[in-house]
């Protein structure tokens, strides 16, 4: 059992993105289709709540929804891979999260997680792909669970992938984040994005 484990979320708190919904709209621009409102907001509606209700493929839902509404034609499963791929390319990671992270791996008694609202293949591939994965001892998420932060069983699964006598949350989300966390009786670190995680990690020491 570890002294403190220190769980991060992953989206806006170890990754930066400049502008998220540029994603969606440069496939759109890959794939050959009109960016227009009305296909964007088809596939965010649909997107969303099929994520909300834990689907297997959030991202071809929205797709197949913004193709039935605005009578395009695009090969979903090429569409989709064309999103992560864009995706993966847009997050960025500040040398000071490497720094902070790879300080707190060579602590004594310090366990790392990744706990976050996500697909658990798509997350684990984004942090895979910014040579951030190696620097943890469990990832976790929210689909594995089948709930998503603020939910206390995301929490409660977490403590169990890494006994700890302390555990805490690092995380740029007031509610999923901070607000679940010290719910469920962890420490909680309110970030405003990767720059700040340097400052996080000297608070936890």
């Amino acid at each position: 059992m570890s002294d403190v484990a220190v769980w991060f979320d992953l989206d806006g708190t170890l990754l930066a993105f400049d502008d998220y919904g540029a994603v969606v709209e440069h496939a759109c621009v890959e794939m050959g289709i009109d960016p227009t409102d009305a296909f964007l907001e088809a596939y965010y509606d649909r997107f969303f709540d099929a994520f909300r209700n834990y689907h297997p493929d959030p991202f071809r839902a929205g797709v197949e929804r913004a193709v039935m509404a605005t009578g395009s034609y695009v090969d979903a499963v090429a569409f989709v891979d064309t999103i992560r791929e864009a995706e993966f390319d847009a997050a960025k990671v500040p040398e000071a999260v490497h720094d902070a992270l790879a300080e707190l791996e060579a602590a004594d008694g310090v366990a790392l997680g990744v706990l976050t609202n996500g697909l658990e293949e798509w997350q684990r591939g984004k942090l895979e792909a910014n040579e951030l994965l190696g620097y943890f001892d469990a990832t976790l998420t929210s689909y594995e669970v089948g709930r998503h932060k603020p939910a206390p069983e995301v929490f409660a699964r977490a403590e169990k992938l890494l006994p700890a006598d302390e555990h805490v949350m690092v995380g740029d989300d007031d509610e999923a984040d901070v607000a679940g966390a010290r719910e469920r009786g962890w420490r909680a670190i309110h970030v405003d994005g990767p720059e700040s995680v340097g400052d996080a990690v000297a608070r936890i020491r």
